[in-house]
C-alpha cells in the first residue's frame, strides 16, 4: 500500500488508459521513482466501471489500443468491454507495471509547495475510514478521464422509487432481467448497447428518451482465423489496417464538422437508415434528429433499430414528469410500473474537471481558476500549476480518432517538457499569455464547426463555451503537440 510521507519523481493519477501510458513512457525513460494510484480496486478505468450487457466500444478495435502495443488477436472489428479490460491488463504485464501501481487510492486534493517546487498529494485509503494521508511528487501526471463519474438527471422522486435501479456505470452484474418491467432512461451511447441485449431478456422495456440521435449502422463482425493469423505472423499488415484506419476515419469524418454541405449529404444517408429498419412510421419520426449531424455526438448500432421493433419494447418521448415508489409517471401523467429502472444518461464532464481539488501558486485554487471557464495550455498545462499535467484536459478530444491517439500525443508532449524540467533541475509552467492567446485562437475555430450550432450537447458547459472538443481533426492536433514550444513556458531553475 501507498506509504503516507513518501515522495516520488511523478505520480500519476489514474490506471485508464491515460495512466498506463504515462507509467510505459516514463519507463521507457528509465525513470522507475514513480506511482500510479486509483481509487478503483483494479486497472481499467471506465472499462472497469462500464459492465452492463453490451458495452462495447464505438471505434475500431486496431485503433482502440496502444501504437506501441498492438494486439493482432482482436476478436471483432469493434471489441466488447471483456475484451478491452483483457487487453490493458495484458499491456500492463506487458510492461511490468504493476510494481508501480497502487489501487484503493482516492486522491483527495494536491497542493503546490512554493518553497520546495514539488506537490503535496492529500489520499485516502479507501479501505479505511477516516484518515486523511500525504505524499509528496515533483510532477503530478493526472490521468482522470471523463467518463467514470456517472450522471443523473433531476427527478422529482428519484429516490422515491423502491425497485432496483442502477446506472449504466454501476451495472449489477449478477440481476436477473428475465421477465422483468424495465425503464430505461435516456436513448444515446450506452442505451443503444443496452437495450438490444435488455430487450432479449425482460418482459418489458420501456425506452424514455429525451432527444433523438443520428445512428450510423455499425457494420460490426468478428475477425476471420486466417486475419487473425496473418497480423500476427506479419505485424506490418495489422500497422497497415490501423493506418486504413485512420485514415478513413480522419478524412471522411472531418469534413462533417467544417462544411453544411457534407451534413446535409450525410444526414439524409442516416435518415434512410431509419426507414430502411423501424417499420412504424410514428417511431421512424420519433427517432429522426431535427438538430444538424454532428451537433451531438453521432452514434453506431446495427441492433438498435431492430430493437425498437420488438413488440416487448416502447420508445416513449413525453419525457418524465416524476418518481413514485412504483415506477415512473411520464410528462403526459401516464404512470408505469418497474422492477428495475437503468439510467443510461452518461457522464458528468465537468466533474473530469471539478472532481479533484488542485491548489497552485498562490494558494489559488483550479475551481477559482475555471470559474468562468475551463481551459488550459494546449489541453495538457495550467498557468499557475508548475509541473502539473493532464492527459485528456480541456479541448483534447477529436471527433474523427481513437482517444488513445490523442492521449498518446498529450502524453509524448508531457515526457518531452518533463524531460526538460529535470535536464535543467527546473520547475516548469505556462506564460499566461500563452495559454490565452491559445484559447483565443482554438474559441474562434470552434465557433466556425457544427458543434456551435445550437444543439445542446455534453461538448457544451453551461455557459455555452465547447471545452470537450479540438477543432481540428487528429492529424491537426498531432501536428501541433509533436514537441513543446518553449517559448511558451517558464523554466524557474530551483537552487
Amino acid at each position: 500500500m501507498l506509504k503516507s510521507g513518501s515522495h516520488y519523481e511523478v505520480l500519476v493519477i489514474g490506471t485508464g488508459f491515460s495512466g498506463l501510458c504515462a507509467a510505459i513512457k516514463l519507463k521507457d525513460r528509465g525513470l522507475e521513482d514513480f506511482v500510479v494510484v486509483d481509487k478503483a480496486s483494479g486497472i481499467g478505468g471506465t472499462w472497469l466501471a462500464n459492465r452492463y450487457p453490451g458495452a462495447a466500444c464505438d471505434v475500431p478495435s486496431h485503433l482502440y489500443s496502444f501504437s506501441f502495443a498492438p494486439n493482432p488477436n482482436w476478436s471483432h472489428i469493434y471489441s466488447r468491454q471483456p475484451a478491452i479490460l483483457d487487453y490493458m491488463h495484458n499491456v500492463a504485464e506487458r510492461f511490468d507495471l504493476n510494481p508501480h501501481i497502487q489501487l484503493g487510492v482516492e486522491v483527495l486534493e494536491t497542493v503546490f509547495d512554493e518553497a520546495k517546487g514539488r506537490w503535496t498529494i492529500y489520499y485516502r485509503d479507501c479501505a479505511e475510514e477516516g484518515a486523511r494521508l500525504w505524499v509528496t511528487a515533483r510532477f503530478i501526471i493526472n490521468g482522470m478521464g471523463g467518463l467514470h463519474r456517472p450522471s443523473f438527471p433531476a427527478i422529482p422522486g428519484r429516490d422515491r422509487f423502491a425497485g432496483k435501479a442502477m446506472h449504466t456505470a454501476q451495472w449489477d452484474t449478477d440481476y436477473d432481467l428475465s421477465g422483468k418491467r424495465v425503464a430505461v432512461v435516456g436513448s444515446a451511447a450506452s442505451a443503444v448497447q443496452l437495450i438490444p441485449k435488455v430487450a432479449k431478456a425482460a418482459a418489458q422495456v420501456d425506452v424514455y428518451q429525451r432527444t433523438p440521435n443520428f445512428i450510423a449502422p455499425r457494420r460490426d463482425r468478428a475477425y476471420r482465423p486466417w486475419e487473425r493469423r496473418l497480423f500476427s505472423l506479419l505485424p506490418f499488415t495489422a500497422k497497415l489496417h490501423r493506418a486504413a484506419i485512420f485514415w478513413r476515419l480522419d478524412l471522411l469524418l472531418f469534413p462533417l464538422v467544417k462544411r453544411p454541405r457534407v451534413r446535409a449529404r450525410g444526414a439524409r444517408q442516416l435518415r434512410r437508415f431509419i426507414t430502411a429498419v423501424v417499420r412504424d412510421k410514428a417511431l421512424q419520426k420519433a427517432l429522426t434528429p431535427e438538430y444538424e449531424l454532428g451537433c451531438k455526438r453521432i452514434l453506431i448500432s446495427d441492433d438498435f433499430f431492430p430493437a425498437l421493433n420488438r413488440e416487448n419494447v416502447d420508445l416513449l418521448t413525453t419525457g418524465i414528469d416524476s418518481m413514485d415508489e412504483c415506477g415512473i409517471v411520464d410528462g403526459a401523467g401516464v404512470h408505469r410500473p418497474y422492477d428495475l429502472i437503468v439510467y443510461a444518461t452518461g457522464f458528468s464532464i465537468q466533474e473530469q474537471f471539478f472532481g479533484l481539488n488542485a491548489v497552485g501558486r498562490g494558494g489559488v485554487t483550479l475551481s477559482e481558476v475555471w470559474a468562468e471557464g475551463v481551459q488550459a495550455h494546449r489541453g495538457v498545462m495550467l498557468a499557475g500549476f508548475p509541473n502539473y499535467f493532464l492527459t485528456t484536459g480541456p479541448n483534447t478530444g477529436v471527433g474523427t480518432t481513437s482517444v488513445i491517439f490523442m492521449i498518446e500525443r498529450t502524453t509524448d508532449w508531457i515526457m518531452q517538457a518533463i524531460d526538460r524540467a529535470r535536464e535543467t533541475g527546473s520547475t516548469l509552467d505556462v506564460k499566461p499569455a500563452a495559454q490565452h492567446a491559445y484559447n483565443d485562437r482554438i474559441t474562434k475555430e470552434l465557433d466556425e464547426t457544427v458543434w456551435a450550432s445550437g444543439c445542446d450537447s455534453w461538448y457544451k458547459s453551461p455557459n455555452g463555451r465547447i471545452e470537450v472538443l479540438y477543432p481540428g481533426n487528429a492529424t491537426m492536433f498531432a501536428r501541433e503537440m509533436r514537441r513543446p514550444n518553449f517559448d511558451e513556458l517558464i523554466l524557474e531553475t530551483r537552487p
